[in-house]
């Protein structure tokens, strides 16, 4: 199992417009074989960050989400949307309890 964490935090002009550029990658990233749960919200306390998470089965259910145009279309639009990089954490977790 793969868990994504991704931060990003949008110039407050940009905000809205990433808002909605981000809104649409949900409903086509759930309808992917593979994954399992896919959210991206604003954080409560200040509205120019963002953070999705996402667990997948695999890290080929990662690629084919990261695959999709809007995936693209949003990658595309943050060297000018951003205050700061964005921040990806990737987690593997095994469901396993031999593994623990």
């Amino acid at each position: 199992m793969v868990i994504l964490r991704f931060k990003i935090h949008s110039k407050p002009d940009k905000s809205d417009e990433l808002m909605a550029a981000l809104a649409e990658i949900i409903t086509p990233a759930r309808a992917i074989d593979g994954v399992i749960n896919f959210d991206i919200a604003r954080v409560l306390r200040d509205p120019d960050w963002f953070i999705a998470t996402a667990v997948y089965e695999d890290g080929a259910a990662l690629e084919r989400q990261e695959s999709l145009a809007e995936v693209h279309r949003v990658m595309a639009m943050l060297p000018e949307s951003l205050v700061t990089p964005p921040e990806r954490t990737i987690y593997y977790a095994s469901l396993d309890p031999t593994l623990a």
